[in-house]
């Protein structure tokens, strides 16, 4: 631990927390080259050992580079150039991850898209990056003849789970999934895609393709302060930098662990934390793409993870589990959690189980957003592992609390607006620069902060304490965030609804989580019964919105609630929503 001056009362000056990390870990030099460079340095001496394992298939990092430098010659080949934008709309699977890092090695940005997202939602990802080409999972396929004919990119293909399946498996998945014709005679499948890139070593290996430190490495895509979906753009720096900072926070990570790979890559905390994190460290990433929280039991007591990542209701399957009764948990090292908040009587529950059965470590929380790849805050350490806690920020990072009215810079303990810097904050959002203002602001003393939209407050030890949120956001048991916005403009295109407000309501099939809820008030000619104002409106929804973003019911009220200054008070209809069970 280093040696910490007298507090002024302020974290931004005092940074109380650099108590903990070593000068060393401090002055740490974070890496300036490509997230493809930084893998391959990480692993170029230890080749023969596992990279992944896929439902008994054991790729090692020799296969892994190889099947990157096939992958880089045959995007090389579709006419994919540096700067081009590929839309990927898959779970995590090897070819996913052999065309993230392909297509950084070649200077192009993989602009990730969660599969459930509509048709509509793709073509409009792909048009506005002008995407070159697209790469969708084949369970989605349904949706690909809509989004041949309008979407820009002018190649498509078909990845499959069963790609890198061995065996029966291989021949089971493909029994369950079948291809629409019609989309396929458009599109590659991934082998004959894969196999276009026979001359590799002289397609892949342009010097001048290259993706420098401060390029764009990936899209991701978050709702940020208004709800819109914006794109996410993080930098190779960026992305490295939340690799190092992780190593040295605490975390007992080392080279051949195992980590559980559940997170999808279409968020920062799964491509960051998930992906590029266990890779670089030289570790076994062990790929679930379809993850079931209710078999998390089975999955640990099979693979005996030494690392494994997941949202709290994750854990509360765990913790119920009649399975895990006399289980001996003592391989456990990292058991961490994110995406959302864990509420206290929850950590208790879940520590105590923990303990009693041999983890040598309590719940490791982290705290962050997609704006700053993920994570800024940790807990990887049992001396600043508080309880309530979402712990201190990472080495080269920093927290301070500000004022949400004057943005003036709050002391310890006060409660105010979370603010973050450090060397992973996002590049902006794509092609948005009024909303990245919104978020990356100037203040009086010309440093910028990230403002979070998160109420809370730092103690005197440097730890973060999250009590609430500025802005309405909706997370859901899984992780996934629901932002209101998306809901009420979907509902609010039916022309018999005056007003519409959708807010959270506890998930009561989880520990933990909300599902959402829609208030809508109708004009007062609507003729139409609520019975039928409602099938509308479920199946406008139903089309419109992502499947994790359907209002679980929908209300009718005479009139929204509104606060003493005319605003609506979502707050009173959260109420109103608990008392209508």
């Amino acid at each position: 631990m280093t040696e910490h001056k007298k507090l002024t009362g302020y974290p931004s000056i005092d940074k109380p927390w650099l108590k903990y990390y070593s000068e060393e870990a401090i002055n740490a030099p974070l890496p300036k080259c490509s997230i493809f460079e930084y893998l391959w340095e990480n692993n170029k001496d230890s080749l023969d050992a596992v990279a992944i394992e896929y439902f008994g298939n054991r790729i090692t990092y020799r296969e892994l580079f190889d099947n990157i430098e096939w992958a880089a010659a045959a995007f090389s080949k579709l006419g994919v150039e540096k700067g081009d934008s590929v839309v990927i709309v898959s779970v995590t699977l090897p070819e996913i991850i052999y065309s993230f890092y392909a297509l950084n090695k070649i200077g192009a940005v993989p602009n990730m898209v969660d599969p459930r997202t509509n048709a509509d939602g793709i073509i409009e990802y792909a048009n506005e990056s002008n995407a070159k080409a697209l790469i969708m999972i084949d369970a989605a396929c349904e949706k690909l003849d809509a989004i041949v004919s309008r979407a820009c990119a002018k190649s498509f293909i078909i990845v499959s789970p069963a790609n890198s399946l061995t065996g029966i498996r291989k021949y089971a998945y493909r029994s369950k999934v079948s291809r629409k014709k019609s989309a396929a005679k458009v599109a590659y499948l991934w082998k004959s895609f894969f196999e276009t890139g026979e001359h590799k070593k002289n397609a892949s290996n342009n010097s001048d393709n290259k993706s420098n430190k401060d390029d764009c490495c990936v899209i991701v895509h978050t709702g940020g302060t208004s709800g819109t979906p914006k794109g996410v753009m993080i930098s190779n720096y960026q992305l490295n930098a939340t690799v190092v900072q992780c190593s040295l926070s605490g975390f007992n990570m080392h080279r051949g662990d195992r980590w559980l790979g559940i997170m999808p890559p279409f968020i920062a905390y799964g491509i960051g934390n998930g992906l590029h994190l266990p890779l670089c460290k030289g570790m076994t990433l062990v790929l679930i793409p379809a993850f079931d929280p209710e078999k998390y039991d089975r999955l640990l007591l099979k693979h005996k993870p030494q690392h494994i990542v997941g949202v709290p209701s994750h854990y509360g399957s765990v913790v119920k589990s009649s399975m895990m009764r006399d289980v001996d948990l003592s391989f456990i090292v990292s058991p961490v959690v994110g995406g959302d908040g864990v509420e206290i009587n929850n950590e208790k529950q879940i520590n105590a189980f923990l303990n009693k059965h041999n983890c040598k470590t309590n719940l490791i929380k982290g705290y962050g957003m997609t704006e700053i790849c993920a994570a800024v805050c940790t807990t990887a350490r049992m001396d600043f592992n508080k309880e309530g806690s979402v712990g201190i920020p990472m080495t080269h990072s920093a927290i301070a609390v500000f004022d949400p009215d004057t943005c003036e810079e709050l002391m310890y303990n006060q409660c105010g607006e979370i603010c973050m810097q450090g060397p992973h904050i996002m590049l902006g959002y794509y092609k948005n620069k009024s909303e990245t203002n919104q978020v990356l602001r100037r203040h009086s003393d010309s440093s910028i902060w990230l403002h979070s939209g998160d109420l809370g407050y730092m103690d005197e030890d440097g730890c973060v304490f999250i009590l609430g949120r500025i802005k309405r956001m909706i997370i859901r048991h899984d992780g996934f965030k629901v932002f209101p916005t998306m809901i009420e403009t979907t509902i609010m295109t039916n022309q018999n609804v005056e007003e519409c407000c959708a807010v959270g309501k506890r998930d009561s099939t989880h520990s933990q989580g909300q599902l959402p809820h829609a208030f809508v008030v109708l004009k007062n000619d609507c003729k139409k019964t609520h019975h039928a104002i409602k099938h509308e409106i479920s199946e406008k929804c139903r089309h419109n919105l992502p499947e994790y973003a359907q209002p679980k019911q929908i209300h009718f009220v005479e009139s929204l609630p509104l606060t003493s200054i005319g605003k609506v008070d979502y707050r009173a209809l959260e109420k109103l929503a608990e008392e209508n069970e």
